[in-house]
């Protein structure tokens, strides 16, 4: 048997309303009171662990759904898991590119420098 509940009343605009009907019916949600249960627990199980940190919703297509499972089952690596290290990846690639700029950048202007002429031939 499933715990008691508690009826809580909440005022919605129209447009909300609309939204919600349109979920009515889809993924084993039956009426409005589903729809809402199941974004108050995704929102609760989306809130960061710790104080300070942040969490990010990413939507997945099916493809990426299915092969996240695979993962998950030779792997038990899990959605958040596999996000948190893409993640990781693509900072370090990306700094990693930063630090390939910066270095032709100084490599450029040491060429530039070295190039310029001066001023005693000029006059």
């Amino acid at each position: 048997m499933s715990n008691p509940s508690t009826l809580t009343s909440i005022r919605l605009d129209a447009d909300t309303m609309q939204s919600l009907d349109m979920l009515v019916g889809q993924d084993g949600l039956n009426n409005r009171s589903d729809v809402i249960r199941l974004a108050i627990q995704q929102l609760l199980h989306g809130q960061a662990k710790l104080p300070g940190m942040k969490s990010v919703r990413i939507p997945l297509g099916r493809q990426m759904e299915l092969q996240l499972a695979s993962l998950y089952e030779l792997f038990g690596v899990t959605h958040e898991q596999a996000a948190s290290e893409g993640l990781q990846l693509y900072i370090d690639k990306k700094v990693e590119s930063l630090d390939q700029q910066d270095k032709l950048n100084d490599a450029v202007a040491k060429s530039f420098a070295a190039t310029q002429p001066s001023k005693e031939y000029h006059e």
